[in-house]
């Protein structure tokens, strides 16, 4: 991949976000590890059913936190940088509460929850111990979910890596002591426990000077509803995935028996990785679509998506070769021993599902990019079809045999691509780009070194052909982004970085963007006294980019 500002900054991200996603999954994965191999199957298929309650913890935490990232990388995105940190602050207190709410529903209101399933009392007593270990995940669940949320927006993902990386490291040990010493009560208590020391691991950052996030007393009623509204269109993905487990376990109970739960384990616990990496990969994502989105950069949020797409495509088609590889061994893990029927079953069911998720994984972050560019109600009908509605049509295919029913689901994912392009197909396509709009704007992305001077201008000359500017506006605008490049040229410190230049035409003005992701340092300040017709300009730093915008 060519080096660019957006390329470095969306690949910086996709590490982190994979690889703390990649860590979440493990951890889940760990905790069926341990309840099948230290204490049985049964523990493992009780701990599946719990799990769509812990879903919904997430779900609630997602409804807090992504809206208000949102909004927060839209603010960044038009220079406001004390709207960002009001919303920051909005945030912190909200997620408060919110946790404090959850864990009183879930302590008190324990037995009506537990009461949902109609399941056998061996079943039911694993279910009642994990969900008592769990009963107090939400306070640091919540903001945990929240600080992740908002340091990838604010380019400090590396932080979040290290979190992650605590929570592995402590989650993964006490599953094994307390999982081995006091049952499945111990694995809840694990889980609990790591989110805590993965949320303490965010705070030192807010300390340091480095740090620009500010706390401030602020709230805003209206703005909460518009942050909750957002986040109920992100997040309902969440949503759906918690239902998607419990509507497949019904129907197999219903169809196969209580046996054969197992079998959906393995594949919702195939699908929670699956959803973890895409999640890791829409993480790099809505920072950035929102920002450049909010910025008016068709350029920028074109070349975001790209590379999105090509790394979902690239991470599905890893897993399926590792699916079809190991598939042999998953069962294994969850304590089916090799030579059951239920062991053949498991196996077939991972290698006829994985194929499709290739189609899961592009159409659910065409989904995300709708939210993101607020077209809200397009990206909510497609997660409703993707996640919920065409996979639960399609598991009656599960009427002629367990086998047809993953083939039925994996055919869905075809059918909600489909779908998409059928509903954008009038609207500029999947990305719902004005190709005019596009067209008339400027993007060059280059390195600050004197010989790619002349390919800037040659490139910013034949823009100019393509547009209306008088012969004095296109001079300006030829000469400023000279004097801007030299300032970068100029720079005494190291020159291994990148810089992207945009120009947008707005009504009667043009803005400039120039963005680059090395050490901060305002051009403009080296540029002296500056032309009198500029109406705004700003230099914002962030942990990926920097970013200057002139406006004349």
């Amino acid at each position: 991949m060519t080096k660019t500002v957006i390329g470095e900054r969306f690949c910086s991200v996709f590490v982190a976000s994979i690889a703390s996603m990649a860590i979440s999954y493990v951890l889940i994965l760990t905790d069926n590890i341990v309840a099948g191999q230290f204490i049985g199957k049964e523990a493992v298929a009780a701990m599946t059913l719990v799990s769509p309650l812990m879903t919904l913890i997430f779900f609630l935490s997602y409804m807090v936190a992504d809206g208000l990232a949102m909004m927060f990388s839209y603010a960044k995105g038009k220079n406001d940088r004390a709207k960002a940190n009001e919303l920051f602050s909005m945030g912190v207190t909200v997620s408060v509460v919110t946790a404090a709410i959850v864990t009183f529903v879930l302590v008190f209101f324990r037995d009506d929850i537990l009461s949902m399933w109609s399941i056998s009392p061996e079943l039911m007593k694993f279910a009642v111990e994990y969900y008592n270990g769990l009963m107090f995940i939400a306070l640091p669940a919540i903001l945990n979910i929240y600080f992740y949320t908002i340091y990838v927006a604010e380019g400090e993902e590396n932080i979040c890596v290290q979190a992650s990386t605590a929570m592995f490291i402590v989650n993964m040990v006490l599953d094994v002591v307390l999982g081995d010493f006091i049952g499945v009560i111990g694995i809840g208590i694990a889980s609990v426990i790591g989110n805590l020391v993965s949320f303490l691991y965010h705070v030192p950052y807010l300390f340091s000077k480095k740090c620009q996030l500010r706390f401030v007393r602020y709230f805003d009623g209206k703005e909460l509803w518009q942050g909750i509204l957002y986040s109920w269109y992100h997040s309902i993905d969440t949503l759906f995935l918690a239902l998607l487990p419990l509507i497949f376990s019904e129907f197999v109970i219903f169809r196969f028996g209580e046996s054969n739960l197992i079998v959906v384990t393995v594949i919702v616990n195939m699908i929670t990785l699956l959803i973890a990496i895409y999640t890791g990969i829409v993480d790099c994502l809505q920072p950035m679509i929102c920002q450049y989105h909010a910025e008016g950069a068709l350029h920028s949020v074109f070349k975001t998506m790209r590379l999105g797409i090509r790394s979902t495509i690239l991470v599905t088609f890893v897993l399926i070769v590792f699916s079809f590889v190991f598939a042999e061994a998953l069962p294994w893990l969850f304590g089916v021993a090799r030579g059951e029927e239920l062991y053949s079953e498991a196996v077939f069911a991972v290698r006829i599902f994985m194929p499709f998720t290739i189609f899961l994984g592009v159409t659910l972050m065409f989904s995300n990019y709708y939210i993101y560019i607020e077209e809200l109600n397009l990206g909510a009908l497609i997660k409703f079809l993707l996640l919920l509605i065409l996979p639960s049509a399609g598991m009656f295919a599960g009427m002629f045999g367990i086998r047809f029913l993953w083939a039925g689901v994996g055919c869905s994912f075809i059918v909600a691509l489909l779908v998409n392009r059928l509903l954008t197909r009038r609207r500029h396509g999947l990305l719902l780009i004005d190709g005019r709009k596009y067209s008339r704007q400027f993007s060059f992305d280059t390195r600050p070194l004197s010989e790619n001077l002349p390919a800037l201008m040659c490139e910013l000359e034949n823009y100019f052909s393509t547009i209306q500017l008088n012969d004095r506006q296109k001079f300006f605008w030829q000469r400023f982004v000279e004097q801007i490049f030299r300032v970068y040229v100029g720079r005494t410190s190291r020159k291994n970085f990148q810089l992207e230049f945009s120009l947008i035409p707005v009504d009667d003005s043009m803005t400039l963007i120039v963005r680059d992701n090395g050490e901060p340092e305002n051009p403009l300040e080296k540029i002296g006294v500056l032309p009198f017709n500029i109406r705004e300009k700003n230099y914002m730093i962030s942990g990926d980019e920097n970013k200057l915008v002139v406006v004349a």
